[in-house]
Formats: C-alpha cells, sequence, structure tokens
C-alpha cells in the first residue's frame, strides 16, 4: 500500500511546484505591465510639461497643439500683415519672419496667437541671399519651434503643414501638404500658402520641427510692377531653414529706413513712366493709358497725390476736360513740356543720390531691379520731351 501512495505523493508534489511557478510567472509579468504603464505615464507627463520643441504637432484629439500654434506670431504693419514665428536657436529664442513682411512698414505690432504681445526685441538680422531676417525676443516666449538640423534630408512626398496669419485676418490656419521638390536655397511645397501666410513656419509633420519659412514670391523680381502680386498661384515655395545662412546685423529702424527709401524711389519711377505715357488733347491727357502690369496712369496719379507735379498734372487733365483752359496749343506744350523736364531732372537727381550698396540683401537685391527701371524711366521721359519740340 505505501508502494503505491510514494509516487502519488511525487505526482501532487510536482504540480504544487509547477503551480506555484506559474503565480509567480503571472506576478513577474503584472510587475512588469505595471512599470511600463507607470513608464507611460511619466512619458506622457513629460510631454505635457514640455514646450512645442518637444511635442508632436497634434494633440491627443487630434488638433494641432496650441503650444504648436501659440509658437505662430501675427504681424500687423501699418502697410501690410504678416506671419512669423518663434525659434529656440542656441539657448535664445528669436522671431523669424520674411524680409518684405517688416519692409513697408513704419510701425508693426507683433503678438502670439494667444494675444501675448512682444515689444523688446535686439537688433535685426538679415539673411544673405533670401527673403529672410529674424530679431532675437528679449522677453520669454512660453512656447516655441525649433528648427530642423542643418542637411536633415526632405524627401519628395516628406509630410507637412504650413501655419501662418492666412488671409490676414489674425487667426492662424493650418493647411496640411507635401514636400514637392527641394533645391540648394527652397522647398516646393503644395501647402496652400496665401496672403497674410508669408513669413510663418513650414513644419515637418512627424518631428514637429521647421524646416521651412513661407513665402509667395516664387521667383525673382523682374520689375517694378509686381508689388502686391503673386507670381505664380500654382507653384509655392519656402525658404529652406535646414541649412545654415550668412546673418547680417542691422538695426531695425534702418532696415525699415531702408525699405521705404526703396519703395519711394520705386514711386518716382512708376510716376516718370506715367508721365512718359500722356498725351495733351481736347478730351484730358490719357490718364486711361496702361502703364505696367494693371497700373495706369491714373492709378499711379490717385497713389502720388502729394507729388507737386502729380497734382499740377491733373489739374491740367481737368481743365482740358472741362475746356476751362485759356492756354493756346502752344503755351499748353510748353507748360507741359516744363512738368515732364522737372520730373525728368528730379529723377536723375534722385538716381545719383541713391546708394543701395549698405542694404540688407533682400533690400539691394530688390534695388537691382529698381536701379534698371529708373534709367528707362529717364530714357522715356527724354524720349518724350524730344517729341515735344
Amino acid at each position: 500500500m505505501k508502494t503505491h501512495l510514494i509516487p502519488a505523493a511525487l505526482v501532487l508534489g510536482v504540480s504544487l511546484m509547477e503551480c506555484g511557478a506559474d503565480t509567480a510567472h503571472e506576478k513577474a509579468i503584472q510587475e512588469i505591465d505595471k512599470k511600463i504603464a507607470e513608464l507611460q505615464k511619466e512619458k506622457a507627463k513629460l510631454l505635457a510639461e514640455s514646450g512645442a520643441a518637444t511635442s508632436a504637432i497634434h494633440d491627443k484629439d487630434g488638433k494641432v497643439s496650441h503650444r504648436i500654434t501659440n509658437s505662430v506670431i501675427i504681424i500687423e504693419g501699418d502697410k501690410g500683415v504678416g506671419t512669423g514665428f518663434v525659434v529656440a536657436v542656441a539657448g535664445k529664442k528669436y522671431l523669424y519672419t520674411a524680409a518684405h513682411v517688416f519692409a513697408g512698414n513704419s510701425r508693426l505690432t507683433i503678438r502670439n496667437a494667444a494675444g501675448t504681445e512682444f515689444k523688446k526685441f535686439g537688433d535685426l538680422q538679415a539673411a544673405e541671399g533670401a527673403d529672410l531676417i529674424r530679431l532675437e525676443i528679449q522677453e520669454d516666449p512660453a512656447d516655441f519651434l525649433e528648427l530642423a538640423a542643418v542637411d536633415a534630408p526632405l524627401p519628395i512626398n516628406t509630410e507637412i503643414v504650413a501655419l501662418g496669419n492666412g488671409g490676414g485676418n489674425g487667426v492662424v490656419s493650418v493647411e496640411t501638404g507635401k514636400i514637392l521638390g527641394t533645391s540648394g536655397d527652397q522647398i516646393e511645397v503644395d501647402a496652400e500658402i496665401i496672403q497674410g501666410n508669408s513669413g510663418g513656419p513650414v513644419v515637418e509633420l512627424a518631428s514637429g520641427k521647421v524646416v521651412g519659412e513661407a513665402t509667395h514670391l516664387t521667383n525673382a523680381r523682374k520689375d517694378i510692377w509686381s508689388e502686391g502680386t503673386r507670381q505664380g498661384d500654382i507653384r509655392r515655395f519656402a525658404c529652406r531653414l535646414n541649412k545654415e545662412w550668412k546673418w547680417t546685423t542691422y538695426k531695425t529702424g534702418t532696415f525699415l529706413a531702408d525699405a521705404k527709401a526703396l519703395e519711394e524711389f520705386d514711386e518716382l519711377t512708376r510716376v516718370c513712366f506715367a508721365m512718359a505715357q500722356l498725351s495733351p488733347g481736347e478730351s484730358g491727357l490719357r490718364l486711361s493709358a496702361k502703364v505696367g502690369g494693371s497700373a495706369t496712369v491714373l492709378s499711379i496719379f490717385e497713389n502720388n497725390k502729394d507729388n507737386d507735379l502729380v497734382r499740377s498734372l491733373i489739374s491740367m487733365n481737368s481743365d482740358l476736360g472741362s475746356r476751362k483752359t485759356s492756354l493756346s496749343d502752344a503755351e499748353l506744350t510748353k507748360k507741359f513740356r516744363s512738368l515732364l523736364a522737372q520730373a525728368e531732372a528730379r529723377a536723375s537727381r534722385s538716381h545719383q543720390a541713391f546708394k543701395p550698396q549698405g542694404f540688407a540683401w533682400f533690400l539691394r537685391n530688390r534695388a537691382t531691379v529698381s536701379v534698371e527701371a529708373r534709367t528707362e524711366s529717364i530714357s522715356a521721359l527724354k524720349s518724350r520731351l524730344e517729341g515735344l519740340k
């Protein structure tokens, strides 16, 4: 009898040992699961506490994180609106934007999407070779972005988002798209970049890092008639930011003053071209004549009513149209010729005094076209004067 009980006892002992091993194994797995859950919770907490630079584009609800949108800066000037964004570089926070967003304005309001206004900045730094500037923010923005690493690969079809003050309505717009192509300085994207988005960030969807700065200037400036117009509505480009740019420092006031000087130079050039199109007649001076782009003599004169020569010509046109002038044809021609001669002399003096060599690259590059146009406008006036002899 005993001989039969011993094997049974051994079997029972082995079964109990196996049961105990399974229980210990299960407990070990439970402990590991518990630690994983704790680590995941800690990871989520760290991500929630971190800035936009270390978080994903979207929040848990699939929307673009407020930390991202609050890194976008809305720029409103007395002459136009645009976009910028806050970037952390080497321990400092910078406002990045397009040079043409600042240019032309004499007063600027700079705030983020949450309404926080920034007023303290260091000197302006302009990139050599791009429509790109930056200013150190001498405050402490809570939200910011990071630039993609220098020479980080940007394969075709990389998913991106373009953020900006879309339509200039003061609300951050988010446009999704892909990279269509790259060059040494530019990225072509298919995300919608509309008026107001200029200067905004183009962000890689996967990493949340900035790869470009949006600009609608798809081609080099070719003439002085493209102000305020889209060049190539189908193709949209951004300045590459995954590369090292050479920065030149300027006082912000100097940059804005240089931009204003360039615009005034161009405006006088447009007036000269317009005047060269005029021809006194019984019904007036032909103010409806086309000049360049979509501009007419009248539209140019409307923008330059403070110019004394323009005022004189508008008055002459009115007198001719209403037949109020008492001047003979010879006297009318003499007066008209005198106004054109004054314009030619004024344009020549301005041309000689214009020195854009010290401008930031973006303005200096535009000035090349401006100087060529001024030379042509002076020639047009001289030719018109010759025809009035």
